[in-house]
């Protein structure tokens, strides 16, 4: 048994989800699990029940997919919002902030719970997507930061993955208590992989190529690259642009473009591809990109970097945490940017090799169990130290004094 073993509620609506938040709040519940400690996932529309592992407790809330290009589940479980059955738990932590995180916020007050919130993805960049309609309407003004605001406030301590965007919180006038630590990748992502026929099979045998990993999303925006990839391909002739990831609200748009003659030579979108064939492209890829300027980390960067390849993403919030400029990739400002690094590495190769395997050795930082065993001294600091700051009402700079002097001691987690 491991001592002072820790039950926490992790509260989400994306958990069965194909998108980073998913997979960070998932990745993030397995390690913790492994270390001994009990999660309980409270989350709508739980799958894959049956490969649960031990000390993990899924408590699935239900819910309707309303975005089937998403994949985005609203849930709203009014009947739950009382009753509340699980006075055993530590700690919450909340991982989205509408209605899953107002449930995980009612019960905490029931209980007595300190609470933890992760801020992932801005709502308002995402609202037109999920909820067309009332999203368009929402975006179009500060509603949602002001929500967002009102709700990472009732939190003993903040969290977000990147350095750029705890600033990013900051220039809409969020309150610290915020620490910045990375979601964290798996180990099998570093998984040593053989080829075997992987180019074959994608139709990229004997070209350089650059693979972009992503939900086809606008804010991913996948029309772009492709258009600018033209560019890139007439300077390096031997040159080839593979998109993978799941489908969005771009599919449609990137599935048009790649069949026009301009581009079908070149360029191609294999869609959703099975995880074995996902590790080998980024083992086979000579370079990996993102192209968004709003980003909670770039999983797919770290992902790609674990299997020893450079990338070139934008100098946005996020990503320019996760790529080390002139290190392990280039960060661009914009397209001519983007295309002019793209370029340099595929045309010299001591420099991507070296960079390759830069990208490897920065990807050791990020490995899930380090992570974990970070948020367990947290969450304990926060259970002992923060919540009985907020309880008896003392002043926010007091939280804000201690959290900087803790963290200090903490590999890899900044103020």
């Amino acid at each position: 048994m491991v001592r002072d073993r820790l039950q926490i509620g992790m509260f989400s609506a994306m958990y069965s989800q194909l998108n980073g938040s998913a997979h960070a709040v998932r990745f993030l519940s397995e390690a913790l699990a492994e270390l001994g400690h009990d999660v309980h996932i409270f989350a709508p529309r739980i799958e894959n029940e049956e490969d649960k592992p031990d000390h993990i407790y899924y408590h699935d809330l239900g819910g309707a997919r309303v975005a089937k290009k998403t994949g985005f589940v609203l849930s709203v479980p009014l009947h739950k919002i009382f009753n509340c059955d699980y006075s055993d738990l530590d700690i919450a932590h909340i991982q989205t902030h509408a209605s899953i995180g107002a449930l995980g916020i009612n019960w905490s007050k029931m209980l007595g719970l300190p609470m933890v919130g992760s801020h992932h993805s801005p709502m308002t960049f995402y609202a037109a997507q999920y909820v067309p309609l009332i999203g368009r309407i929402l975006s179009k003004n500060d509603l949602i930061w002001r929500y967002e605001r009102l709700i990472m406030e009732k939190y003993d301590l903040c969290h977000v993955p990147t350095k750029t965007k705890k600033e990013l919180l900051m220039n809409y006038r969020f309150k610290e208590p915020i620490v910045a630590l990375s979601n964290g990748i798996r180990d099998f992502y570093f998984k040593e992989m053989k080829e075997n026929g992987i180019r074959e099979k994608y139709g990229i045998d004997g070209k350089k190529v650059l693979l972009y990993a992503s939900r086809l999303s606008p804010e991913k925006h996948p029309i772009q690259i492709i258009k600018t990839f033209s560019k890139i391909h007439k300077r390096v002739p031997d040159s080839h642009l593979l998109l993978v990831g799941s489908e969005g609200p771009s599919t449609e748009k990137v599935q048009k473009i790649v069949q026009k003659r301009k581009y079908r030579d070149y360029v191609s979108y294999a869609g959703r591809v099975p995880f074995n064939d996902l590790l080998r492209l980024y083992n086979a890829a000579d370079v990996t990109c993102l192209w968004s300027w709003v980003e909670a980390e770039g999983l797919v960067l770290l992902e790609a970097m674990a299997q020893g390849t450079p990338n070139v993403g934008t100098n946005g919030s996020g990503i320019a945490n996760v790529i080390r400029h002139g290190k392990t990739g280039y960060l661009a400002n914009n397209l001519k940017e983007f295309e002019d690094y793209v370029v340099k590495l595929l045309d010299e190769d001591d420099l991507r090799a070296q960079m390759g395997k830069n990208a490897r050795e920065v990807a050791e930082e990020y490995r899930i169990k380090k992570v974990a065993q970070n948020w367990v001294k947290l969450y304990n600091f926060t259970k002992n130290e923060l919540f009985p700051l907020r309880y008896y009402r003392k002043e926010r700079r007091k939280r804000v004094e201690l959290t900087k002097n803790f963290i200090k001691d903490l590999p890899n987690v900044y103020f």
